[in-house]
């Protein structure tokens, strides 16, 4: 029932982390026997299922990595069901206020810190560890990260990690762009400020802070991770299974582009 990635963040770590799509369990078991100390399964942007969740949560449990789920929206009621079907933690979309923080955070903890209502099944073993000590113990344990992603969210972000609960933010770096007004440019001074702003706020708040890493994973990912990490940032979405198996089955054709070229019959 131990959070290593909360773990991870307290002993002052970096964590590196993939997200998942295509609701493979073998694929979540495989990112997670790769090594990644994180993996974030999407609910809100690919077809998944709670039983599809649960299948990948049981999978990416023979791994040491932590898993957590994106839900599509800030609702209790879906939040309750993937932390009773075992997530370590939640990830919500779109969080502007922190009275929406709060709402998201809320859910993830029991009364009297929360309004989670109390029904494991996959999360307590089964009933393999006693009630009473999951209740004791899970509240600290869970982690609950909102997704910031428009300009409200930015004017914000103070309050919002200002939450009690919420304990890193994580930057949507397209749909931010598009609120700012700059779509698909993460380079220019307006969108660097954002992502600066995330960065600050999560060091006045002793909090983490996420951000994807930009560009292909095959090209300096090591001097990138670094540079985000100068920047203040400590938790890294390094890419997903989705822009992985892209760029892999790209780099494959292209090698192999000039065999095709060759006659096997005269």
């Amino acid at each position: 029932m131990k959070n290593k990635l909360k773990a991870r963040l307290a002993a002052g770590q970096v964590a590196v982390g993939c997200q998942m799509r295509y609701g493979t369990p073998a694929i979540v078991e495989l990112f997670g026997l790769a090594g990644f100390d994180w993996l974030l399964l999407d609910t809100e942007h690919a077809p998944q299922t709670p039983t599809g969740i649960q299948q990948q949560l049981q999978a990416a449990g023979c791994t040491e990595a932590t898993t957590l789920v994106r839900v599509h929206q800030n609702d209790p009621d879906l939040i309750k069901l993937y932390l009773d079907m075992g997530a370590m933690g939640i990830v919500v979309p779109f969080i502007n206020t922190p009275e929406e923080a709060e709402k998201g955070a809320s859910a993830c903890r029991y009364p009297p810190r929360g309004i989670r209502g109390f029904g494991p099944h996959r999360a307590y073993g089964y009933g393999t560890v006693a009630m009473r000590e999951y209740y004791d113990i899970f509240d600290d344990e869970v982690v609950f990260f909102p997704i910031i992603e428009s300009a409200e969210a930015i004017d914000n972000i103070d309050a919002i990690y200002a939450v009690e609960g919420v304990d890193a933010c994580i930057i949507g770096p397209v749909d931010l762009a598009i609120s700012l007004g700059v779509p698909f440019d993460f380079e220019c001074d307006v969108f660097l400020d954002a992502q600066r702003k995330v960065a600050e706020a999560a060091k006045r708040a002793g909090k983490p802070a996420c951000t994807g890493l930009p560009g292909s994973p095959l090209e300096g990912a090591g001097d990138k991770v670094k540079q985000l990490v100068q920047e203040g940032f400590s938790l890294i979405l390094a890419g997903g299974d989705e822009p992985f198996l892209n760029v892999m089955c790209k780099t494959v054709t292209d090698s192999l582009a000039a065999c095709k070229e060759l006659q096997w019959k005269s």
